[in-house]
């Protein structure tokens, strides 16, 4: 009887020694198992971003910032620390842009393997890489649309300036003021030629 429980303990140490137990096996270059409901990496689409801080304010864990861009309108778009974020969806949720929203969760796999260092960290953001191009363009229009608004303004504060002449006019009583019309170098033969 003791000679039979001495070789089942050694065939159980031997069984041990062969087999890696979990402590020993590195995982940490191994890919883990993803839930079902999985929702994956954030895409961020700048064109329909509206920048209104709605996904930043509604992360539960801070995970995105904003970056700021050198416009008036729409000054500023996020950015996903993917070390961070709970993958929870709640960004694209709050997300208003219409009918596409402009942070999407993509779905599918990202594994984000690391030596465990606080630096590497760093590599797990969604940074948006707007082109010059795209800005240099928003600039223009935003500078088009602040000379037709400046312009705009500046017709309707002569057309006033014009109403309250007339009105001063009329309240003397002199007979109002012809409008001459601006010189467009055509000839006017509506009055006949003189001979």
């Amino acid at each position: 009887m003791l000679l039979i429980d001495i070789v089942k303990k050694m065939v159980r140490v031997s069984k041990a020694l062969m087999v890696k137990s979990p402590a020993q096996v590195d995982v940490r270059y191994e890919a883990m198992h993803h839930p079902a409901r999985y929702r994956g990496e954030h895409t961020v689409d700048y064109e329909t971003c509206i920048g209104c801080d709605a996904c930043n304010k509604i992360c539960p864990v801070h995970a995105i910032t904003m970056k700021h861009l050198p416009l008036k309108k729409q000054n500023i778009v996020p950015e996903v620390n993917l070390s961070v974020c709970i993958f929870c969806g709640l960004c694209e949720d709050a997300c208003p842009t219409k009918p596409e929203k402009s942070i999407v969760l993509s779905g599918g796999r990202y594994d984000m393997l690391s030596g465990g260092w606080h630096e590497e960290q760093n590599d797990f953001w969604v940074n948006v890489d707007i082109p010059q191009s795209y800005i240099d363009s928003r600039l223009e229009a935003e500078d088009a649309a602040r000379v037709k608004k400046e312009m705009a303004a500046k017709k309707r504060a002569a057309q006033a300036a014009a109403k309250a002449e007339a009105a001063k006019r009329a309240e003397a009583g002199e007979e109002p003021k012809k409008e001459q019309k601006p010189f467009d170098g055509t000839p006017d033969f509506s009055k006949g030629v003189e001979g």
